[in-house]
């Protein structure tokens, strides 16, 4: 995907290609360097290749006047580029849970708290890309990046994004949490 994506933005002259193509190789690669054990789950691989597909998508394909895919508004007034910080911030913390929950054991009871973590990490994620951002404006003549109105929308995006992984993670505990002492005493009798 990433080799067609940089293929095409090569054959029709955009600038961000490489860029883009190195970003989504490079986040590859230290997510796989990060992987547990026991693998990640397909909700989050699922993100993770919607977030590499949008964020390809979004910074390769032209759509006319010098602006890309991220410049483009989807029904309701959604940014493109929103959506795929919403989907790619929420699978940072996601993936970033699943990287972590064999050494960071939760105990019953404090699920909201782990959901905190994941929405926190998400959103740490998101920031650093936003710093990132920034500092491509200053060394690259263009980055189709947007200004501060942009920056705005990206965050209330991360946080939302990184929001619902956490609720994802609290789901999930509580669902699997095992029964306390005298309850599986209980149904053990009967």
């Amino acid at each position: 995907m990433t080799l067609a994506f940089l293929s095409y933005g090569m054959a029709t002259g955009s600038g961000l290609a490489v860029p883009y193509a190195v970003i989504v190789l490079g986040g590859a690669l230290l997510v796989a360097a990060l992987e547990p054990d026991d693998g990640y789950t397909r909700l989050a691989l699922t993100g993770l290749c919607l977030w590499a597909l949008g964020h390809l998508a979004g910074g390769i394909i032209g759509i006319g006047d010098g602006r890309t895919l991220y410049n483009s508004l989807l029904p309701g007034q959604i940014h493109f580029d929103n959506v795929v910080h919403f989907v790619g911030f929420g699978t940072s913390g996601l993936l970033w849970w699943e990287a972590t929950r064999p050494w960071l054991p939760v105990p019953k009871g404090h699920e909201i708290g782990a959901g905190v973590a994941v929405w926190l990490a998400g959103m740490g994620v998101g920031a650093l890309n936003e710093l990132i951002e920034y500092v491509l404006t200053l060394v690259l003549e263009e980055t189709n990046v947007g200004g501060f109105h942009n920056t705005g929308r990206d965050l209330i995006a991360n946080c939302l994004g990184a929001g619902v992984a956490g609720a994802v993670v609290v789901r999930r505990l509580r669902r699997t949490a095992p029964a306390s002492a005298p309850e599986a005493a209980g149904s053990a009798r009967g």
